[in-house]
């Protein structure tokens, strides 16, 4: 995999959590952080048991 993305992705995953606290929602930065972890436990899951798009929706 390409290294510029694996750097990429959780900077812009900063910004965004940046742009989005800075502007008055309903958004808590615990909410954020829960769904982040939730997250990324689905996405080492998918790594885990290599899930695929297509295996997902039973393309073999």
């Amino acid at each position: 995999m390409n290294k510029n993305i694996l750097v990429a992705v959780p900077v812009s995953l900063i910004a965004v959590a940046a742009i989005v606290l800075s502007i008055r929602s309903s958004v808590s930065a615990e909410s954020l952080v829960g769904y982040g972890s939730v997250g990324a436990v689905l996405c080492v899951a998918a790594l885990e048991y290599r899930i695929t798009w297509k295996r997902l929706f039973g393309r073999n």
